[in-house]
Parts: structure tokens; sequence; C-alpha cells
């Protein structure tokens, strides 16, 4: 008790030396997320298990009985008469399902064929599965239907609706085949289609399985009264782990009761193996987090040096002084977890509820679109557990060892202190800041050009902060604050820069220390209350006064270069000033270059020579089509409205297929070339398709200066421009203007 009261003191009072706060922080921190981690990696883990299932579901049924020992067992066992009027039971349907060979015309196939009784669609919710527009029908009078796989349909090459009846082949009972005459070793039937099929989106099922009826299964196989499992769906509101183990008491030894989960056991028996792998290799992650808490109880050991001699003096022994800094660790772990529970929590709700992590770009491109998540209070539990366990464990011997030896450590530390100081010379420079209204905090720094990225984190200390760098050239670094505000200093070698900002009003800063920072500090008291269009005003007009001034050209990138609705005339007169003051600029240069992009693209410019590769292999230069017009339509499969845009534009080339004086070209932005064979299987548009996956670096994109996408560029017979735009609705119009 003693040694808790004073380890809490410790933990909730403020230390004399504020980097031990600033470490607790980081321990608790490093605590924290490690164990979000393991909330949201396991309730991930969860969702998809629940998701598995879920589409298992549309296939499974919620009970199966099977026979312990053989394949088949007699339908009209007394065991499963007394299932069938059991009170807990709403849907059974007797099931007989074996191998066979499915043979079309060009192709065959080896499935699954699986009997059913009339009922198994309201034993499966088949809806959930159906494809296509006919109608759940197993048998007629003298017909039996077969409702297929959509993937079974690909191998044996036919459609949900085929009109010429499927062979079904089987061999006779237990018979060995006859080598003499084979066909006599083999039942054979056919199967007729009742317009629809299935789609599990489960390999398992949708490549292998056919429903149809069991009379059908009976005669193909040769198992007249057998079945091979009996399918139960439960009244509403039934336990379904309940009715399982009374049927499994019910049937003794000769049957066995599976629920869905048995029914996939392999399935879910990987994914468990994967989740606990994954727990396994985030609890070292852990446990390596938990390392940090030793630097705050080392340093913490050390501040609190006086204490401990002080209740040395009064009585206190050594194990008592070691337990304060232990139950300190404890308490770090503690809170972190707690923190950790309810960070990884809350990501997990918003998940659910928002689906912020998406699969892909493209809506529909899989079976759900974000990442799945589901809560288990058992791993919430679990993971709690194991952060208080690890935390103990990580702490509890150097901890012991520390609190034994502080005086040696504290010599260390001090040597190491003394090594931190830092001081700027002609190869660095320094930025010194002052907040007033603002004792502690952090924010961040970074300088990004062609050759650097790079993010530090400041650390502000009783209002005050310093950063050393290296910045031979006159740069602008950016100062970024937790609540996204940017601001910017210009800092080179050998200069010390002195910053001032008050934590009420950050926006009003003054940066001190050279030419360029004093430029901005009055450039921002002239746009202070101004709209966009009037800083964007300001910001021309300094680059007009001042255009050898690397202020002109951060605000040249800032207001002009980033402004989307800049134009071309605007980029021109901008570049052209700061081209003369600094020619070898390299933002200036690139920007130069993109521009002449963009205008060899315009109307009334000549085509630039470009070859393309088509999808058939065939290499075509786009500027020696001889045709009267030639029509070049850029787009992607991860453009917003993708298939609108697909349908608009097969109805646009089937409009003008016959029209042999105009060549339309489709070339995709995608950088997967997979996604777009895909997406252009899917149509029927009749035209040229180009992608070579290089998407912004394509040469017809960089020579045409396309900068969205969709955009459509029209050329006509002397390789002129003669229209430009972004939807099918504007090409159609051009085109009814040039043709008609």
């Amino acid at each position: 008790m003693f040694s808790y009261y004073i380890a809490k003191r410790y933990l909730l009072t403020k230390k004399s030396h504020h980097a031990i706060n600033i470490i607790s922080g980081i321990s608790v921190c490093g605590v924290a997320f490690a164990t979000a981690a393991l909330v949201c990696i396991l309730s991930v883990f969860n969702g998809f298990q629940d998701m598995v299932a879920n589409l298992f579901t549309a296939f499974d049924p919620e009970l199966k009985i099977v026979a312990a020992e053989g394949k088949f067992m007699k339908a009209d066992s007394k065991a499963l008469e007394n299932v069938r009027k059991h009170d807990e039971i709403a849907i059974f349907s007797e099931v007989l399902e074996d191998q066979a060979m499915l043979m079309t015309q060009n192709r065959q196939a080896m499935a699954t064929v699986k009997g059913v009784d009339d009922n198994f669609e309201q034993l499966i919710d088949f809806q959930r599965i159906k494809f296509g527009d006919g109608v759940y029908e197993l048998h007629a009078d003298v017909i039996e239907y077969g409702i297929l796989g959509v993937n079974l349909l690909s191998n044996l090459g036919i459609d949900v609706g085929f009109q010429t009846p499927i062979q079904v082949y089987a061999p006779v009972g237990d018979e060995h085949i006859d080598m003499n005459d084979p066909s006599e070793s083999f039942n054979q039937d056919e199967l007729y289609s009742p317009g629809i099929a299935f789609n599990v989106n489960q390999q398992k099922y949708d490549s292998h399985y056919v429903l149809t009826s069991l009379r059908f299964a009976r005669n193909l196989f040769d198992r007249p009264g057998m079945i091979s499992s009996l399918e139960l769906k439960l009244k509403h509101g039934a336990d379904i782990d309940k009715v399982k183990r009374k049927l499994t008491k019910e049937l003794g030894n000769k049957y066995i009761v599976m629920d869905r989960y048995e029914q996939q056991e392999d399935t879910f028996k990987i994914m468990k193996i994967e989740k606990l792998i994954s727990y396994i290799f985030l609890t070292f992650i852990l446990m390596i987090a938990c390392f940090n808490i030793i630097g705050s109880i080392s340093m913490l050991i050390i501040d609190k040096k006086n204490d401990a001699m002080t209740l040395r003096n009064l009585g206190a022994t050594e194990h008592q002084i070691a337990n304060i800094f232990i139950i300190e660790g404890r308490m770090i772990s503690l809170v972190g977890a707690i923190i950790g529970i309810v960070l990884g929590l809350s990501l997990c709700l918003i998940q659910q509820h928002f689906g912020i992590i998406k699969f892909g770009q493209s809506a529909g491109s899989y079976i759900i679109d974000s990442y799945p998540v589901s809560v288990h209070v058992t791993d919430i539990i679990i993971v709690f557990v194991t952060v208080l366990i690890v935390g103990l464990i990580s702490v509890w011997y150097p901890v012991r060892q520390l609190s034994k030896k502080y005086t040696s450590v504290l010599g260390v530390l001090i040597v190491g202190g003394m090594l931190t100081s830092c001081s700027t010379n002609d190869h660095q420079f320094k930025i010194e800041g002052k907040f007033k209204d603002m004792p502690a905090g952090e924010l961040y720094i970074y300088n990004q050009d062609n050759s650097d990225a790079r993010i530090d984190t400041i650390y502000i200390n009783n209002g005050e902060f310093a950063y050393v760098g290296n910045a031979e050239e006159l740069t602008p670094y950016t100062l970024v604050f937790p609540n996204a505000l940017e601001q910017v200093i210009f800092v080179q070698n050998g200069s010390v820069i002195h910053y001032n900002a008050s934590a009420n009003d950050l926006k009003n800063y003054t940066v001190d220390g050279n030419e360029e920072n004093e430029q901005m500090n009055e450039f921002r008291k002239q746009i202070s209350g101004k709209s966009i269009t009037q800083q964007r005003e300001v910001a021309e007009t300094f680059i007009n006064e001042h255009p050898e001034s690397a202020v002109a050209i951060y605000l040249f990138d800032r207001f002009i270069v980033q402004e989307q609705s800049t134009s071309l005339s605007t980029l021109k007169k901008n570049i052209k000033i700061l081209k003369k003051a600094q020619p070898q600029n390299r933002l200036v240069l690139k920007v130069e270059n993109m521009m002449k992009q963009i205008e060899n693209g315009q109307e009334g410019k000549t085509l630039p020579n470009i070859e393309v590769t088509t999808k058939s292999k065939r290499t075509i230069n786009i500027s020696k089509m001889n045709v009267d017009y030639t029509v070049l339509v850029f787009w992607s499969t991860w453009m917003p409205g993708r298939y609108d845009f697909i349908d608009d534009f097969v109805v646009l080339t089937e409009d003008y297929a016959e029209y042999a004086n105009v060549k339309i070209i489709a070339i995709s932005l995608d950088s997967e070339i997979f996604k777009w064979e895909n997406a252009i299987s899917e149509d029927t548009t009749y035209c040229e398709h180009v992608c070579d996956g290089k998407v912004w670096d394509s040469a017809p994109v960089k020579k045409l200066g396309i900068t969205s996408v969709p955009t459509f560029v029209i050329a006509d017979k002397s390789c002129k421009i003669v229209a430009r735009g972004s939807s099918v609705g504007e090409l159609e119009k051009e085109l009814q203007k040039l043709v008609n």
C-alpha cells in the first residue's frame, strides 16, 4: 500500500525535469498504440471470419447431419424420422450428393451433383445467391433441371440459359469399369436450364456444384432411398448450439451433427491460425513498446534520488523502494492499455459505421468495399491481460536492477546529457522560437523538394523551442501544427532565425533573421482579411516587383501553380518574369515544361508524332491514321463514374462504327494492366484500345498535356486538333458537327 501510494504520486505529479514527463507520455503512447493495433487487427480478423461465415450461410445449412461411417445413409431410418419431427426444426431437406462428369458440345468438367428437396430454396435463402432472370425449379413432369454455379457455367462454355441439355455421367454403383464396353459402366442423364444459376462468391461452390432434384441424383448415382445428409433450418430464435447438443445426444454415435463452422472446418482453422500468428507478432511489438517504460522509470529513479534516500532514512527497505518504480511501470502499462483499448474500439466503431479504409478505388471491385470489423469481448479481455503481463515482464527485472544502481546510472546519463547540447555554425542554420501562452507541446517541420523529403518533430518546453538543420541554399521550411496549420520560414546555413507567435493567434506570427522572412511578414500583413482572389493579386504583384526573391518562387507555387483556376496566360506571364530573374530555378523550369505539354494539346495545334501499341499488339502512329477524323479518348478504371462512361462510350462507338472516315482510339491511364483488360472485356466498344501502364508518364498523355480523365481530343486529316472536351456527351456533339 505504501509503495502504491508513492508510485501514484510520482505518476500524477509534475517532475522537476520536463523531459521525464515527455518520455513518460511517449511510453504511454507506445503502449496505447500497440494495444490499439492489437484490438484493431484482431477485430479485423473477426470481421473477415464473420464475412466468410456469412458467405457460407448462403449455401451451407444451419445444421447438417451425416453418417459417422460411410458416405450414405438410409433416408427412412427411425432416428432421422424423429429429427424431422423435432419441435425446433423449421425446414429440413434430404440431400444426396456425389461426383459426376458434365459434358457440353465442346467442353467437360467434373462437378458435385447435389440432389435436394424442392424446399431447399427456403432452407438456404436462395434469393441471396440467385443469378439470372428465371425461377427456382428443379424438375417438371419429365424434365430435370440443373442450377449451376456461375464459374462452372463459364468452364463449360455456356450461359445461364443454355438451350442444349448438359449430359451427366456417373459410375454405376460400386462396379468396376468394363474396359471392353466402358459406356455400360456409367449411368447417363441430362439436365436442362431453368434460366438461373447461383453465385456464392466462393470458388468451392461456384466452380464445382450443381443443384438438382433428389430424384435425379438417386437415379444417376443408383442410390434409391439413400441420402448423403439431412440439412436443417431452425425456427427463428432457436439456439443453434443448444439444438446441436440435443440432436447429438438423441442420434448417438451413428450420426454426426455439424454446424456451419464444422462444415467449413479447414477454412476457419486457417483463419484462426492466421489470427493467432498476428496476435503473437503484435505481442512482440507490444513488448518492444513496453521497453520505453524502462527509459521513463530510469530517469524517474534519477529524478527521485533524494526522495529515495529520505525514504530509506525513514525506514523503507530496498524492496519497498524498488516496488515504487515497478508499480509505476505497471501503472504506465495500465494507463496505456486503457487508452489503447478505448482508441482501438473507437477506430473499430468508425470503420464499422463509415468504412474509412477501403479495398480499392472502385466500388464493387470486391465482395465488400471496406475492411470488415467485428469486436469480440473475449478479444478485448485477452488484449488487456496481455498488455498487463507483457508490461510487468518488460520492466520487472530492469527496473529492480536500476533502482539499486541509480547512482551509477545518474553518472552515465549526465555525461550523455552533456553530449546532446548543440550549437550552430556556418554549416547549419538554427530556428529559435518563442510562444506566448503555450508552455509545452509539439509541432513538425519539413522541407520537401526534388532531392529530400523529411519531417522532424519539434518539442516546445517552457514556451520555447530550437531547431538546427542544414540548408546550403536559401530554402523554405514549413512548420506544421497539430491542427494542420502550416507556416513557412526561409532558412540558409549560417543564419539564426527568430520565430515569435502566440498560441491564441497562431496565424499572426513573425519571423526575423533575413530579408526573405521580412518580406513574408510584410506579405502576410497585406493579405490579412482578404479573399483568395485578392490574395492571389497581391502575390502576383510581389512576383512582378521581386522576381529574384525566393519568396516569389514560393508565392508562385502556392497561389498560381497550385490554384486550379489559373489560366495558361497567367502561368505564361509569371513564368516569363521569374525565368528572366532566376533562369535555372527547378520549379519554374518544371512548370514551364508542363505548360508546353498542355499547350500542345489545345485546339488549333498540330497533333504530335505519337506511336502506340494496341491491345491486339498492333503498333500504329496516331498522327498518320489517314482518316478524316482521329478521336483519342483518355479514361481509366479508377476514375469516378467509370460505369456510366463505359455505357455511354459503347453506344457512341456503335453509332460511328460504320463511319470509315472516323477512327476512335481509347487510351487507358491504368497502372494495372489486368484491371484494364477486365474492364474492356465486359463491353463491346468498336474502337482500338491502348494501355501501357505508365499512367501520367504515358507518351500520349504527356505530349497532349492530359491532366484529367475522361478527356477527348479530335484531330482532322491534316493532324490539326479541332476539338477537346471532358465527357462523352461533348464528344458526341463535336462529332455530329464535324461528320454531318
